[in-house]
């Protein structure tokens, strides 16, 4: 049998690839902040005042080098959203920019039905009681003004 006259054939499968990703400066100390004090950061750019939640070595806007840590949020307005409802029950994700940021983070939206989305719309941070410096300390955001903001 030569090659040329094979039959192409399609393997459909998953490969599981782990992985580590390094935080760098700015991501581990925002982490690190997380973890040990439940608080959240953000760096504010000396040339333009722009806040970066989850910070970055550098403004996004204008480049300038962010060295200037504030807190922000735990609360903040939700900016977008969109809904994945392809499992057992529908999953929101949104976009949230926190009171003192002018970036938004991205994560689960929780105890709040889709239909009740909507822009502008308060939301918390929900800590993880079990925090381990990573991005998934923060469980994900709740409407504001519920009864906690740790699970």
């Amino acid at each position: 049998m030569d090659i040329p006259d094979v039959e192409p054939v399609a393997v459909e499968g998953r490969i599981r690839i782990p992985y580590r990703w390094p935080a760098g400066k700015a991501g581990g100390r925002f982490l690190a902040a997380l973890r040990d004090e439940s608080r959240l950061l953000g760096q504010r750019c000396p040339k333009c005042a722009r806040v970066a939640v989850p910070p970055r070595p550098r403004c996004l806007s204008c480049g300038a080098v962010a060295d200037e840590w504030v807190p922000v949020g735990p609360e903040g307005e939700l900016v977008s959203w969109t809904v994945a409802r392809g499992g057992p029950a529908p999953v929101a994700w949104g976009l949230v920019r926190l009171d003192g940021a002018d970036t938004g983070v991205l994560h689960r939206l929780l105890d709040v039905a889709p239909e009740a989305l909507k822009s502008g719309m308060r939301m918390r941070a929900v800590l993880d009681g079990r925090r381990t410096g990573q991005i998934t300390d923060i469980a994900g955001f709740a409407p504001a003004g519920g009864a906690t903001c740790n699970r």
